[in-house]
């Protein structure tokens, strides 16, 4: 059962990879292009070789915002992901994740066609085995690094590093992700060394949805 949980953790993770590992190199960063193949091939962006999906350029809402928000331009999660990328994966019918290289939930199979029955258990009435084979996963993935996934460091405006070309990103585990994007989404806005940062608004609680996630 361990396995199984663990398997719920990483699919949910997948879904909407904020920083994928094979985008954030200096090339990947500075293109603002993050359309990795699923099979890692030339010539396959997001699959389309197969029709997975397709590298398409991000439009982002560019309205103005609200006399609530004062400080336009100075955060990275303004019109997310354009600060770091403009151009990612579109997939195609039941194909997803941040390379169209995973199904959609309750979805399996070669070409993602293939309904999977998952129950939603009910912890407390689980047995005493199937609770600490539940615990044993939570903590598996407390301890297992993401394989796909890293986290921003840094500001954009730092993330390339003092030298200029070692990206400020860092791994993470699985279930530290799912904290870390809720800080991320929520933060204050750094307004600069010495000055306080901004906190009268978040981007997800008083915004249409969690777009960072």
């Amino acid at each position: 059962m361990w396995k199984y949980c663990l398997l719920v953790l990483l699919g949910a993770v997948f879904v909407r990879a904020q920083f994928p590992r094979e985008c954030v190199t200096p090339e990947g960063l500075r293109s603002g292009q993050c359309c990795p193949s699923p099979l890692g091939v030339a010539n396959d962006d997001c699959g389309s070789a197969t029709g997975r999906g397709q590298c398409i350029s991000i439009a982002a809402d560019a309205s103005a915002h609200g006399p609530q928000y004062p400080h336009d331009g100075r955060d990275d999660r303004e019109r997310w992901p354009i600060r770091y990328f403009n151009r990612t994966c579109q997939c195609n019918g039941n194909f997803t994740g941040y390379n169209c290289g995973r199904c959609r939930h309750g979805l399996a199979g070669l070409n993602c066609d293939q309904p999977v029955a998952v129950v939603r258990r009910n912890v407390m009435q689980l047995s005493a085995d199937q609770k600490r084979a539940f615990v044993t996963a939570l903590d598996q993935a407390k301890r297992a690094v993401h394989p796909d996934i890293v986290i921003a460091t840094r500001r954009y405006q730092e993330v390339f590093g003092p030298d200029g070309n070692t990206p400020q990103f860092e791994n993470i585990t699985i279930y530290n992700y799912f904290v870390w994007t809720h800080y991320y989404s929520v933060s204050k806005t750094f307004l600069g060394a010495g000055q306080p940062s901004f906190g009268g608004v978040d981007f997800s609680h008083e915004g249409p949805g969690f777009v960072t996630w």
